[in-house]
């Protein structure tokens, strides 16, 4: 297990540290108008329940920044805003309650609108995350390697020049080579606390794929204070998807290691069906446990008495149940879902 982090400055969002050498925290964002605050808040608690510790919202309009004010008083953690262009809209959602606004500098042009927002995030102890895409670099600049981190140096200087240092920084890319690369040459050169993405990674099969890519490597190095898998569609597997990578990682996270057989033409239930359900509700009730769902005997002896819980198929529709390399019985699917709830919930 890894838990010593690459060393770099505390950040205090609300209730919750980042950096420092803190455990990687998991973050995603709404996909729906932020003015719509009860179906934003009910997203906002099922991220949560999914591994969210930190949840962002887009702020667009007046009225989404109206509706912000409710949501940061209701929500179970704390809020991040998510500004472009506008730099009232950041001055506002901190005085909402936002704990944190990600805005990317090169949208803010007139640096005094920028003082402005360092002001307000200072008296409030709010943080501010420098968020620099190789997809909204000014229009001169190369998104190379050289110049996005250059571009991140010279927005740092100028928030500690006004007497900031509350920052996160991310620089984020499609591609996952570049991403990986960018953070493996910032971790050397910035001291702040670094957000990790893929940015536009895609459907939930590229997005796994990419940011397995892109941030495994970063992740065993200690680099990176927080993450989010960026997935095309529902934001819900977003934190389950970063919780299975850090797990891969050897970071220690509380989600149970899920071993299941591809199955073949001598698998005699219907492992899939059973694999779903399990999975769905060990993903909503993580505990850090090794589950194995095997096909048949053959590996399946094996691995269900090295996991903690164990499943594999011995004739049709038959299965056995072991726990902790010991025989409960053996059931039928549905009976054995049952019995695996029971045991899975009094580990």
């Amino acid at each position: 297990m890894l838990y010593l982090r690459n060393k770099t400055t505390k950040v205090h969002v609300g209730n919750v540290t980042i950096g420092g050498q803190n455990k990687v925290v998991i973050q995603s964002m709404t996909n729906i108008k932020t003015s719509n605050i009860s179906d934003a808040l009910l997203q906002i608690e099922q991220l949560v329940k999914n591994g969210c510790e930190l949840v962002r919202v887009a702020i667009f309009d007046e009225l989404d920044l109206k509706g912000l004010k409710e949501i940061c008083s209701k929500a179970s953690c704390p809020i991040v805003a998510d500004i472009h262009y506008n730099y009232l809209y950041a001055i506002e959602a901190i005085k909402a309650g936002a704990k944190k606004i990600r805005i990317n500098p090169g949208n803010i042009f007139n640096k005094k609108q920028l003082i402005q927002i360092i002001d307000i995030a200072n008296k409030y102890k709010a943080a501010i995350r420098i968020g620099i895409n190789t997809g909204s670099l000014p229009k001169n600049v190369k998104p190379t390697i050289s110049n996005i981190i250059k571009c991140a140096k010279v927005w740092i200087k100028f928030f500690e020049k006004n007497d900031f240092t509350n920052l996160v920084i991310s620089l984020k890319s499609s591609n996952a080579i570049l991403t990986k690369d960018l953070y493996l040459k910032a971790a050397s050169e910035i001291k702040y606390p670094l957000h990790l993405g893929v940015t536009e990674a895609g459907s939930i099969i590229d997005a796994t794929m990419k940011s397995t890519i892109g941030l495994y490597e970063l992740l065993k190095e200690g680099i990176g204070d927080t993450i989010r898998i960026s997935i095309s569609g529902s934001p819900f597997d977003e934190p389950i998807v970063a919780m299975k990578l850090l797990n891969i990682a050897g970071i220690k996270q509380n989600l149970a290691n899920v071993i299941a057989c591809p199955t073949c033409g001598r698998c005699q239930y219907n492992l899939d069906e059973l694999l779903i359900k399990i999975e769905k509700y060990i993903n909503n009730n993580p505990k850090n446990i090794t589950v194995a769902v095997m096909g048949c005997s053959v590996n399946g002896i094996g691995e269900c008495k090295q996991a903690n819980i164990g499943i594999y198929g011995v004739s049709k529709n038959k299965i056995i149940l072991i726990k902790d390399r010991k025989k409960i019985g053996i059931f039928t699917p549905n009976e054995a879902l049952k019995h695996f709830i029971n045991i899975y919930n009094n580990y």
